[in-house]
């Protein structure tokens, strides 16, 4: 039993000695061969340079100093870099036009020296870019002179880069124009990589790629200068349309435009001058107050009236600032101006075919109202011998007043209707006075109303309304009286007293 168990230990003694030394002979087969590739390859690249290595962009993989040397030589000889630029030009820079030579004295073996040969294998599949300092070199002068001469700076190619922006207003409003990025480079830029590339012997420079181009400022998704466009379409999107008459004026985006403007910020400006401008246009070619107008009298005469405050009369401040309001919210409307006074009609007959005509001459009126004579009467105006004389001219009703008080400082009068034209100067009834008509204004007039019979003022109080044209003047050879004749007409004691009479009832409303 013993013997058996002996054996199996020697025979398993001797198994795992046979394995050990397959194990070392296998180890050494292994070892050996690698051993020697590795010594051959470290001798080799003593002489040679690295899998993957370049100088100056030239290949050099593999080869010897020499080799290396003669490479690159024979591709510094031919060497031409094509510069790709936009607009599909193209334009070549040859070595041997601006000087290119290798300059490097001495061989390579530096740069191998620089190599570990024991760093293999990584060595056969690492990249070596390697630059050799100083190994090309160029005439400066002559690389400077052909650069300025590259097409890429002449007018026809050399476009600026343009900001996006807002186009001038047009047919479909204010549009957004996009950004140019033109072909205008930064000349220090394109000169620094188009020196590298010479340099590294690249064979095509791409000035997109190089970045050398200049750039818009301003691009079209730009948020401030979508806003201000919205903004400005907005604003010459309003329609403000004035009707004077048969004339019709429309304020729009035509117009509006020309006083619109986007600063460096981006913001929108309305130039209130102009605003004012437009203003001050429709103020000059529809305003009548205060106008000389051509008149014909009821006589037939066709005679010029100056003075007077009737006629249209336009409220500019309020105006400006409506518009103002109205532009900026852009709406659209029909709009009446803002007046402190109106006329009866546009055009230029603004009295219309109502009115009251006042003949001081005659001592005698006629009262309009839509073409038909309502009121003809004799009155008595204000007492020239006085100096109190009823001033000419044309002048809007201001309101009208039934039951009103006259009063000065010594006396109160009451008249049943009151309608004043010129400041206080009025019609009104008055029942002290039995005659009107004829000289009686010259010495027992008023102090410049106009007196007229109750009656007649009535059917006027009843009729007229504020802002009926008043037209008063005087046409010789109207007179209702003898020139000759030197009595005074007012025969009746009792009626020249109360001509008196008006006269101080009438002293508060003329002054």
């Amino acid at each position: 039993m013993n013997e058996v168990v002996n054996k199996k230990i020697n025979n398993g003694t001797k198994s795992s000695g046979i394995a050990k030394k397959v194990l070392l002979y296998g180890g050494v087969a292994i070892a050996v061969p690698v051993i020697l590739v590795y010594l051959f390859l470290s001798f080799y690249y003593k002489d040679h340079f690295y899998n993957k290595t370049s100088i100056n962009g030239v290949n050099v993989s593999g080869m010897t100093v020499d080799e290396a040397e003669a490479a690159i030589n024979a591709e510094v000889e031919d060497y031409v870099l094509t510069i790709k630029e936009r607009n599909e030009l193209t334009e070549k820079i040859y070595g041997e036009d601006v000087g290119l030579h290798t300059v490097y004295d001495g061989d390579f073996s530096e740069l191998l020296a620089a190599q570990n040969p024991y760093a293999w294998p990584s060595s056969l599949t690492k990249k070596h870019d390697i630059t050799l300092n100083a190994a090309l070199e160029y005439d400066d002068e002559l690389l400077k002179e052909y650069f300025e001469g590259l097409k890429t700076f002449a007018p026809d190619y050399e476009m600026e880069p343009t900001d996006a922006h807002i186009s001038e207003y047009g047919e479909n409003g204010y549009e957004l124009v996009k950004e140019e990025h033109g072909a205008k480079v930064d000349k220090d830029k394109m000169y620094k990589a188009v020196k590298e590339a010479i340099i590294t012997l690249e064979p095509e420079l791409s000035l997109e790629d190089a970045e050398v181009y200049l750039k818009p400022t301003v691009y079209s998704d730009n948020e401030g200068l979508k806003k201000a466009l919205t903004k400005l379409n907005k604003m010459a999107g309003s329609q403000i349309t004035y009707q004077f008459g048969d004339v019709t004026e429309v304020l729009d985006g035509e117009k509006i435009s020309q006083w619109l403007s986007v600063d460096d910020k981006m913001k929108v400006h309305l130039n209130e001058d102009g605003v004012k401008e437009f203003v001050d246009y429709i103020g000059k070619n529809y305003n009548s107050f205060g106008r000389t107008r051509t008149f014909k009298t009821s006589y037939g005469d066709v005679i010029e009236i100056k003075g007077g405050d009737y006629g249209w009369w336009l409220d500019r401040a309020t105006e400006k600032a409506d518009l103002l309001n109205f532009i900026k919210e852009g709406q659209q409307l029909v709009r009446e101006p803002a007046y402190f006074q109106t006329a009866q009609q546009y055009g230029s007959d603004d009295i219309g075919d109502t009115y009251v005509e006042v003949n001081l001459t005659a001592q005698h009126l006629y009262f309009y109202k839509e073409g038909k004579l309502i009121v003809e009467t004799d009155f008595v105006s204000g007492n020239l011998s006085r100096g109190w004389g009823t001033p000419v001219g044309t002048y809007p009703v201001q309101y009208k007043e039934n039951d009103a008080t006259l009063t000065g400082e010594d006396y109160s009068t009451p008249v049943k209707y009151w309608m004043p034209f010129n400041r206080n100067i009025g019609f009104h009834d008055a029942k002290w006075r039995s005659t009107f008509g004829g000289r009686i204004y010259m010495t027992s007039g008023s102090h410049g109303c106009i007196n007229m019979p109750p009656k007649a003022a009535k059917t006027m109080f009843e009729n007229i309304k504020r802002g009926v044209a008043v037209v008063v003047y005087e046409l010789p050879g109207t007179e209702s009286y003898n020139k000759d004749d030197k009595e005074n007409l007012v025969t009746d004691p009792a009626d020249n007293k109360k001509a008196d009479d008006s006269q101080n009832t009438d002293n508060s409303n003329n002054e």
